[in-house]
């Protein structure tokens, strides 16, 4: 909807109305529509505005009280806000607009910063309460929307995006921060709740920010991990299909409330195109669908889509890009991201931004339902290895059926020995391994002290249900963690296109619904045949072949769509990142990586890097060009952020 800006002061304002104002218009992209500001002795607040609900002048923010004492910043929804505002109305509260924002005002009049607690969708909003000098930050449940911050001598700067605070704080000079550099190339983002500069952090999704006097509390209100105590009340297939439909289609419906054009990606998936069956059910014209992909064979789903879009009569797009497209946009969109881009397909969805934002404004997404369903099989079957292991002397295994399993077992670890189902799923989860961060970083980054930053905090995830079963551990890690990088890609790229994106599967009430599914349900073997022929496989030979990942979400969508579409095997969104490092991308790698500026930054271990520039091998290895890509956008981003 929008990007927020400002600045809480506990001695003197130390920015003039005009340095304020450009640091805002560095969100422009954001909000082209309009933009606002409030300010006084102890705050200054600003918003660039995209009109989604109520197109007119009178929802413009900041938006200030009737009795002018609480001022609000808000980027994002409240889907709910209809029927907040009829129980506010019931209450004695007045309305002159028909935004959400006004609800929202009205909300924490009349239940202070526990309004949250009612409220269905995504948000970070801010509110300085006059009347007591508090101020509150809030960013929505599952983090859909951005909130960066900065906290220095009492004084704290917030933002939508880190570049508007680095221009209000131009006067100091942000350090990388090389923890995240470590993360990066672990987990491809900063899993920490912090940024790529050092002392600018992300607010934890569904945290909030309580500052009064110049002091901060970052306090948690929302939590999940409870809902899987649930499982253990198992109430039936047919009753979590009968639920997952009715919620899936509340959260699809409240995230087609707009004043503006709507649309959905379509890859052609079953994410997806279940969300596209559900609008078109609901939507009289016709729902505008979009997709992109590559010209190289077997890196688009076009296919697919059209299935799909034939079947609900879309209005269906279809977007192709090429290689030298692709670099020249990944340079852009890091200034737009702050950051290095975390995946490849980053870019193919910024373009597929900017071609829908010529027909529609909003567009719904799939991100979401592989972590709350199961979908990432390999990884999510994977207790299944480490549990083999552990029970092999006391499982029920012939001697023949031992052998066969630590030499299925060997293959795929190595050798490795796990002490505990955190070290197990570091292992797994890590996309560079140690082995290749010690070659391809400097020991200045790779080292145990950052390695022990990153193990420590997923373990304390773990923490939180270290009395669930192995497969809910990973499931919650999952969430908790995993989707951060992805919503921060989509909220990136369509925001950089002026367009906002819904997010259906992460609708809080569908979250905690999904955690009280028994794991059965996610990850369902295919027969008691198949389940019995995977006993001595591990969870790559497995998954897919042996089992169904996403089955009750699958089941679910019977009914929409056709099984051709729901039980394919699982594409992703694959970049030809393989074949162009042979090609042309080769030589522009090289030019960047094993350039003097790099060598002189000593984060990269260039000599190692080298050889991996000309092993054909590597280079022809998918997993291995992404390391190398990761590396490029690394080094583009210190050059544009750190080198003036």
């Amino acid at each position: 909807m929008c990007g927020i800006l400002g600045k809480i002061y506990k001695g003197k304002r130390d920015i003039s109305r005009g340095e304020f104002q450009l640091a805002l218009d560095l969100m422009e992209h954001r909000g082209p529509d309009d933009y606002g500001v409030y300010e006084n002795d102890d705050v200054v607040l600003g918003q660039r505005r995209l009109s989604i609900i109520d197109l007119s002048k009178n929802a413009k923010q900041p938006m200030i009280s009737k009795d002018g004492k609480v001022v609000i910043v808000f980027n994002g929804e409240i889907y709910n806000f209809r029927e907040l505002r009829e129980d506010l109305i019931q209450k004695g509260h007045s309305f002159f607009t028909q935004s959400d924002t006004e609800v929202l005002l009205n909300a924490y009049y009349e239940y202070g910063i526990q309004c949250i607690h009612s409220l269905i969708g995504m948000f970070a909003f801010v509110i300085y309460d006059n009347r007591t000098k508090d101020v509150f930050i809030v960013r929505d449940r599952l983090g859909i929307k951005p909130l960066f911050y900065f906290f220095n001598e009492g004084n704290l700067t917030f933002s939508s995006e880190i570049k508007s605070i680095l221009k209000i704080e131009d006067n100091k000079s942000f350090e990388p921060n090389e923890n995240a550099i470590s993360s990066y190339m672990s987990f491809r983002y900063p899993i920490h709740n912090d940024t790529f500069f050092n002392d600018i952090y992300s607010l934890p999704a569904g945290h909030f920010i309580h500052v009064r006097d110049g002091c901060l509390k970052v306090q948690k209100y929302w939590y999940f991990n409870d809902k899987i105590k649930e499982q253990k009340h198992d109430k039936g297939e047919n009753f979590y299909i009968k639920e997952l439909v009715k919620l899936l289609k509340s959260a699809v419906a409240y995230r087609m409330i707009s004043d503006v054009e709507i649309g959905a990606f379509l890859s052609g998936g079953v994410d997806s195109s279940l969300i596209t069956a559900i609008m078109a059910g609901k939507q009289k014209s016709a729902v505008n669908t979009f997709t992109i992909g590559f010209d190289e064979k077997g890196y688009n789903e076009f296919e697919y889509a059209n299935i799909v879009a034939k079947k609900y009569k879309t209005n269906h797009h279809e977007i192709n890009i090429s290689s030298s497209e692709y670099v020249t946009t990944m340079e852009n969109l890091i200034a737009y991201k702050d950051s290095p881009l975390s995946v490849p397909n980053e870019v193919p969805l910024y373009l597929m931004s900017k071609e829908l934002k010529k027909y529609i404004t909003v567009v719904l997404s799939g991100e979401g339902a592989d972590e709350i369903f199961g979908g990432y099989g390999r990884i999510f079957r994977s207790p299944k290895d480490y549990n083999d292991l552990v029970s092999i002397e006391n499982g029920n295994f012939t001697t023949k059926e031992k052998m066969i399993l630590l030499k299925n077992y060997n293959e795929k670890y190595k050798g490795r020995v796990f002490k505990s189902h955190l070290e197990h799923f570091y292992s797994l989860y890590s996309y560079t391994s140690i082995a290749d961060k010690n070659e391809l970083l400097t020991s200045r980054i790779s080292n145990e002290h950052n390695e022990r930053k990153l193990k420590d905090f997923l373990a304390s995830c773990f923490n939180e249900v270290e009395n669930e079963s192995y497969y809910n551990k990973i499931m919650y890690t999952f969430e908790r963690v995993h989707l951060q990088g992805l919503l921060n890609r989509v909220d990136t790229t369509t925001m950089a296109a002026s367009v906002e994106a819904r997010v259906p599967f992460v609708d809080h009430r569908l979250v905690e619904f999904a955690f009280t599914i028994p794991v059965k349900y996610k990850l369902k073997w295919k027969s008691d045949k198949a389940r019995f022929m995977s006993k001595l496989l591990m969870s790559t030979a497995i998954s897919e072949i042996y089992d169904t990942p996403k089955y009750i979400l699958k089941k679910a969508a019977e009914s929409f769509l056709p099984q051709r579409i729901l039980y394919r095997k699982k594409m992703g969104f694959p970049v030809p990142l393989n074949k162009w490092f042979s090609g042309d991308f080769n030589s522009y790698a090289k030019s960047i990586l094993l350039d003097q500026k790099t060598i002189n930054r000593k984060q990269i271990n260039v000599k190692n890097l080298e050889k991996w520039l000309h092993d054909t091998n590597k280079l022809q290895n998918h997993n291995d060009a992404i390391k190398i890509w990761m590396l490029i956008n690394l080094e583009l981003f210190n050059r544009r952020y750190f080198d003036n």
